[in-house]
């Protein structure tokens, strides 16, 4: 008895001693003890099960210098909220079970050896959740509380990445400066100073010193304490990929080879091979050897998603040994076996592109430039010149069908009524013949789909032990993995939606003598007739028809040869286009302009035979035209300049006076300037300045009636449209009941306070049918108990006018409601079935603006409200 007495006192004893009020040997040596391999552990374990999903779910794009550190897009980081929400709960129950506090209740810093670790621990889990500002203050309190700790550099260094992410780099600069001149910094933080150090210099763009301080992270040949063997292959990576930038290609070569050597993940060593290869110098290099290897790795089963990069860097080699004709050979290979990598795909249609475009086959390098762009993202560095590229060649082709189009609409109405009638019942029987083969096929597909999908199910389900069947096709996710990359091989990544397969989304083709009936299926037109005449009608059957069919064209030849010349330097081009215009038609409206244009270009090129026979044709034909005058007085152009300055200045003038408020003055001179100069580039202006200072003169309405004189004789000069703002205004002001606003629902937003520091809650304005509000409310719960569970909100929903109310309180400002917002409305789970986001009026609202919401019943006036002052805190 006694024995058991002594036991339970022993105990009670030490539970008493080991209270967070008493600091004492035993007490600090069990809240340690407890705090590091129960709340710190598991936190850790939370925070290494995220880290390796943000770094397993990461794809690098190696056509571009990676980032120093893997980090998760805002897009992806949900997916990760579980594993560091229970982090952050395993290290915030820590903190509050064994901070050691004095009498006072205030934390002794120094008698918690682990309690900097969990608050350290918090800080990396809101890193990851890319709550930057909630882990810079957990930081910062570590840098401020625990200041003889050593654990303390390790805040530093996550505090120098939370600001580098944010982009305020210029906070992390003193911090870097610091530690760098710390001499008792633990070893695994001065291995890691390095690393940070370049991502500091490359967000500058400081590339030089970024390469130095990655050199630094790469040197050992040992393992360095916190720097795992991938990771030095990765900065070995970005290192080569700097010396890449800056055409130091031997050392890129070099880091290279270390990277492969450091044994990285398959991918880089793939990519560290084809770069090696890309840098190849093919004029001091045989080649042969380099692309032997590649050929081999194109047959490897392990490169089948690779195939794509490799046969674009065979094209890329015989590229540059001037093989055209293979590279192409590779680039098209590229292309036919890319199916995951859009962007390489991008790149090989862009090859493609400036191969055909340097050959001059304009009409090839067009589609390819076309199929570039769909894909290629938005910030390749030459993305705005290969759009306005595509955009030229696109204008030129088009120009071409034209003329193609035109010509043989006039060929086929030359034809007896007799011959266009076949040619036109040949033409249909095509084109019925083309849809029945295209039906059939999709009908055999149904039929082996209907035929194939339970054995190909059954089989499926057998494998997977499944006691079911499937007994559909499209239920099998490898069958609907299969068609979807099938799809993106053929037509790339494209936008769902209308047309998609045209790239004028706006010019649909209905088949004439054709239609759908009420399931869809093409059902020919059983009148020949009336289908022979809906392709007659195109015909330039008649004089008029034709003589327009003629303008068509020759506007095309001239469209043509202007394009080769002014925007693709190509002087072949322009003289073959304008010399063929010329010849079919030799009373075009741009003869002029097109013998000026053949005289400058022979004249240029030294063939003084051609210069003078065009010459000869202006000054015959034109001889009053300026590019006549032009021609005989070599001065002209510059006289008519002197003339245009003379104009020049004495509008300068009449501005000043008008500038200076001399009104009088500045009235007097732009009448003396519409007198004396006549039709000029600036007369719209003296016009202008006549008017408004008439208005200061003699009133306003004087000053509305010269305006609206002058954007009626101006439509198209550029003070035309100032005019028409100042008429509208005028008008305004005549007129103001005319120009109220009227917002919809009759909701004045002004009834709403501005104020996005005060509590928020997310409103949800949805149908009044009661399933689906609860079906609501139960996938936000569930959303937030996947996302959000270290959190407590309160759903509620009210009847708001013929619609239902969902309020989630609370967030303690707009600026916390608004990640929460932008992730609510990117969720997927949540707005499935019958709940359509579409449906629903979903914004964040401060709390005092809710009775003002409920007494207007009408959630339009709010939407206008939330648009104009929700921009600026992260709310899309």
């Amino acid at each position: 008895m006694l024995r058991r007495v002594l036991y339970f006192s022993s105990i009670i004893a030490f539970l008493a001693s080991c209270s967070t009020k008493k600091n004492t040997v035993v007490s600090r040596g069990y809240h340690n003890l407890t705090a590091r391999f129960n709340g710190y552990y598991y936190s850790c374990v939370n925070i290494d099960d995220g880290v390796y999903k943000i770094e397993k779910d990461n794809k690098d794009n190696f056509d571009k210098v990676l980032p120093v550190f893997i980090y998760p897009t805002p897009e992806k980081a949900k997916a990760t909220f579980p594993e560091f929400d229970k982090a952050v709960k395993k290290s915030s129950f820590c903190i509050q079970r064994h901070t050691i506090k004095d009498k006072k209740g205030n934390e002794v810093p120094s008698a918690g050896k682990w309690i900097d670790n969990n608050w350290i621990n918090i800080g990396i889990s809101q890193f990851y959740k890319r709550e930057f500002f909630s882990a810079i203050e957990s930081f910062e309190y570590v840098t401020r509380t625990y200041t003889k700790s050593k654990d303390k550099y390790e805040a530093m260094i996550w505090l120098i990445k939370a600001y580098n992410e944010i982009g305020s780099v210029s906070s992390a600069e003193p911090l870097l400066s610091l530690l760098k001149n710390e001499k008792k910094l633990p070893r695994k933080i001065r291995n890691e100073l390095d690393v940070v150090y370049a991502d500091y210099y490359i967000r500058r763009g400081q590339n030089t010193e970024a390469t130095t301080r990655l050199m630094e992270a790469v040197r050992n040949s040992k393992p360095i304490v916190g720097i795992n063997h991938k990771k030095r292959a990765r900065y070995a990576f970005i290192t080569a990929q700097l010396f890449e930038q800056t055409k130091d290609n031997k050392r890129a070569l070099l880091y290279y080879k270390k990277t492969i050597k450091l044994k990285p993940n398959y991918e880089m060593i793939f990519y560290s091979k084809i770069k090696m290869a890309r840098l190849l110098d093919v004029k001091r290099n045989n080649s042969e050897k380099t692309k032997k290897d590649l050929l081999k790795m194109a047959k490897e089963f392990k490169n089948s998603d690779y195939y794509d990069v490799i046969y674009y860097t065979l094209g890329d080699i015989e590229e540059r040994e001037r093989n055209q004709t293979q590279a192409l050979y590779y680039y098209k290979r590229s292309v036919q076996t890319s199916v995951n990598n859009p962007n390489q795909k991008a790149l090989s249609f862009l090859k493609l592109g400036e191969i055909n475009f340097d050959r001059a086959n304009y009409a090839p390098a067009e589609a390819y430039y076309d199929s570039a762009v769909v894909t290629l993202p938005k910030d390749h560095p030459d993305y705005k010149s290969i759009v306005a590229r595509k955009k030229t060649l696109e204008t030129l082709v088009g120009h071409m069908k034209t003329i193609s189009k035109e010509d043989s609409l006039q060929r086929i109405a030359k034809m007896s009524e007799s011959e266009i009638n076949a040619f036109i019942d040949k033409l249909i029987a095509q084109k019925e013949k083309e849809e029945e083969r295209k039906q059939r096929e999709i009908e055999a597909a149904k039929n082996s789909n209907n035929g194939s999908s339970m054995s190909m199910g059954e089989s499926r389900g057998q494998d997977m032990g499944f006691g079911q069947p499937a007994s559909f096709y499209f239920y099998s996710p490898n069958v609907v993995a299969f068609g979807i990359t099938d799809f993106i091989k053929k037509w790339g990544n494209r936008k769902l939606e209308d047309n998609w397969r045209r790239r004028n989304k706006a010019i649909t083709i209905d088949q004439p003598g054709e239609g759908e009936d009420s399931t869809g299926k093409v059902v020919k037109s059983k009148n020949p007739v009336a289908s022979r005449d809906s392709y007659k009608k195109n015909l330039p059957s008649n004089d008029s028809l034709l003589a327009k069919s003629n303008g068509r064209i020759i506007k095309a030849y001239y469209m043509l040869g202007s394009i080769y010349k002014e925007e693709l330097n190509n002087t072949k081009k322009t003289i073959s286009s304008f010399e063929e215009l010329n010849s079919r038609f030799p009373s075009n409206k741009y003869l002029l302009s097109t013998y000026y244009t053949l005289y400058r270009i022979y004249q240029d090129a030294k063939n003084q035979p051609k210069a003078d026979y065009y010459k000869e044709k202006i000054l015959s034909e034109f001889p009053d035209s300026e590019f006549a005058l032009l021609i005989k007085n070599p001065n002209f152009a510059e006289e008519l300049n002197t003339q245009k300055s003379e104009v020049e200045t004495f509008y300068n003038s009449v501005y000043q006076s008008y500038h200076d408020n001399n009104y009088t003055k500045s009235l007097a001179d732009s009448r003396e300037g519409i007198s004396k100069f006549g039709n000029n580039p600036y007369l719209p202006k003296f016009e202008f300045i006549k008017s408004m200072s008439l208005g200061k003169v003699k009133g306003i309405d004087s000053m509305e009636y010269s305006l609206k004189l002058l954007a009626a004789k101006f439509p198209t000069a550029d003070v035309t449209p100032v005019a028409n703002d100042i008429l509208l205004s005028i008008k305004k002001q005549k007129n103001p009941e005319l120009f109220k606003p009227v917002l919809p629902g009759n909701v004045k937003t002004d009834t709403f306070a501005v104020n996005l520091d005060s509590p928020h809650f997310i409103i949800v304005v949805m149908p009044d049918d009661s399933k689906l509000v609860n079906e609501f409310k139960t996938n936000l719960n569930a959303f937030n108990s996947k996302f959000y569970s270290n959190k407590t909100f309160e759903i509620s929903s009210s009847l708001f006018g013929s619609s239902q109310l969902v309020t989630l309180k609370t967030f303690a400002s707009a600026k916390e409601a608004a990640p929460y917002f932008d992730n609510l409305l990117k969720d997927k789970d949540v707005f499935n079935g019958g709940l359509k986001k579409e449906n629903m009026s979903i914004y964040p609202l401060a709390s005092e603006n809710l009775p003002y919401l409920y007494k207007r019943k009408s959630i339009d006036g709010y939407k206008q409200f939330f648009e104009d002052h929700y921009k600026n805190v992260g709310v899309n």
